[in-house]
């Protein structure tokens, strides 16, 4: 790949660096001044590539975070984000997705004065993922003027996000023309996400506007029609449909990012949340085996089964043992853990939510070398530690999600409220069979599983629990959307129930943006009702 540095800037750093560090440093860090070209195939691959990984990474498989959050995990050790103390501090994800941002860009004026419809189309779709990405997490941001340093804009303007979501969503329109009306092929062995098909990838510009819509629907004034009109258009409707790729095994940047040598500290530290078990078990759900580990010493309150060996296979081929232990009151240990017991008789537990450096309130785990094991709550599967399996994907937008948002969008009368059942059930549906699950034609039976009749509330509220756990793992999407919903109700569960945690709203802007472009960071704080906190109300929510 080519690289070509603006002199200008470049010399103009050199004269000054002693007096005013003028070029931004996260930009000189990220070498975002450079303009990068390279063959649009190749652009292609690197795009797809870069922009899917940093997004499944952000989500939770690689940065907890976010997925800490919304409670598909909880930190049983490192338990900071277990009540949110992350966000306290100011957040540097920004330029994880700056790169790749870069890339995009830059790929976007190549191929545009190539004439490349087709190739302009899909790289507007991923600035559109991009960008709103990082919207969604911080509020204002430099969508206009930032990353272009090589343009002289050292101090980019922060837009406002009012303005920013119109112009993603115009990007969007904009790249299923490009793509409907560009007559150059894609190149099959470059497209590593739909193998040249411009039909799967107009459905994913469509769905991702949808996704936009949704997001935004509460500050949109002609929402009904907008969404009414991308619901007509070619939607994801299968999981061939998904906006995925495979992690591969072999080097260490393209495996699962969750995955290591054996079940090793890192990947015991982070255990499944309580509210993700419990809401399993309560649907009997067969994704419970697949994403959760049975307990290694179960509780029973029967003392005949002390010492029972249960040897269980997950529906993945992977082999558990666990053995069950009496809660034993005579003996101090267990009768001081007692209380803090919540799971017995049960082979898989999670941990409880907002639990913070209190070891033994894990389901009363006692009996442990140190506090990464906790022998008494569930771990995630030996599947989750894998470096590549054909369940395991870096996924931007899937066909359940598509699915469960249209759903929402006809409970709420955007589209015809008849539909909003079926759509429902076709998201869960989709949701199990990605994870190789077949659900029973009883599904539906359990009242926890039905689609209401009633209330639209009642209704809203059984979308976004499946919604959730279609999202598992997708964080950024998940903590967008409960922000938006606040459903399903997990905000205070568990530790979290006093009310002490407030739920996060935002990241706070990197530091860098204070130190190196001052002016325009506090025109955009200023505008937040709370400061640079993560509790200020962006336009999306207000």
């Amino acid at each position: 790949m080519k690289i070509q540095i603006s002199i200008l800037i470049l010399t103009l750093f050199v004269l000054t660096a002693c007096e005013k560090q003028l070029l931004r440093k996260d930009e000189l860090l990220q070498k975002r001044d450079a303009i990068e070209s390279a063959t649009p195939n190749l652009l292609l691959s690197s795009i797809i590539q870069q922009t899917t990984f940093a997004y499944q990474y952000e989500g939770g498989v690689g940065n907890r975070t976010l997925s800490a959050t919304v409670q598909y995990m909880q930190g049983n050790r490192s338990s900071d984000d277990n009540i949110y103390k992350s966000f306290t501090k100011p957040k540097s994800d920004l330029y994880g997705f700056t790169t790749p941002i870069k890339l995009v860009q830059a790929s976007i004026t190549d191929v545009h004065a190539l004439g490349l419809k087709s190739y302009e189309g899909i790289f507007l779709i991923f600035k559109s993922l991009l960008w709103s990405t990082v919207t969604d997490l911080y509020g204002d941001i430099y969508y206009t003027e930032g990353l272009r340093g090589q343009d002289g804009i050292l101090f980019p303007k922060f837009d406002d996000q009012k303005d920013i979501y119109p112009a993603l969503i115009q990007n969007l329109k904009d790249a299923t023309l490009l793509l409907s009306t560009g007559t150059d092929p894609i190149d099959k062995t470059y497209d590593i996400m739909y193998g040249g098909d411009k039909t799967k990838w107009i459905k994913f510009a469509n769905s991702l506007r949808l996704r936009l819509l949704m997001r935004s629907s509460k500050n949109l004034s002609t929402v009904a029609a907008d969404v009414a009109a991308v619901a007509a258009l070619p939607l994801m409707t299968a999981n061939t449909d998904n906006a995925a790729i495979p992690y591969l095994t072999g080097d260490r940047t393209y495996n699962w990012p969750m995955s290591y040598d054996g079940y090793s500290d890192n990947f015991m530290i982070f255990r499944p949340s309580k509210t993700l078990v419990d809401s399993l078990k309560v649907l009997n759900d067969a994704r419970l085996n697949v994403w959760i580990a049975p307990i290694e010493k179960p509780w029973t309150n029967v003392s005949a089964n002390n010492g029972t060996v249960v040897n269980t296979t997950d529906p993945n081929g992977f082999t558990y043992s666990s053995t069950y232990e009496y809660i034993d009151r005579s003996k101090p240990d267990i009768k001081a853990a007692s209380k803090f017991i919540v799971d017995s008789l049960t082979l898989y537990g999670g941990y409880t939510a907002g639990m913070y450096e209190n070891v033994l309130a894990a389901n009363g785990s006692y009996d442990f070398p140190t506090t990464i094991f906790n022998y008494k709550i569930s771990k995630f599967s030996k599947l989750l530690n894998e470096k590549a399996h054909a369940l395991l994907k870096a996924t931007i937008l899937q066909a359940d999600e598509v699915q469960f948002l249209l759903a929402e969008a006809a409970v709420k009368g955007y589209i015809p409220a008849v539909g909003a059942e079926t759509y429902y059930k076709s998201g869960v549906t989709l949701a199990n069979a990605r994870w190789g699950v077949t659900i029973p034609a009883t599904y539906f039976n359990n009242a926890s599983a039905k689609f209401p009749t009633t209330t639209d509330a009642q209704k809203l509220a059984k979308i976004a629990l499946q919604k959730w756990l279609g999202l598992f793992l997708n964080g950024v999407e998940a903590y967008a959307d409960h922000r938006r919903t606040r459903l399903p109700t997990f905000e205070l569960n568990g530790e979290l129930v006093n009310g002490l945690h407030a739920f996060p709203l935002r990241f706070r802007y990197p530091e860098t943006e204070l130190a190196n472009n001052t002016d325009n960071y506090n025109a955009a704080i200023a505008k937040l009702d709370k400061g640079d906190t993560e509790y200020s109300s962006m336009w999306l929510i207000k």
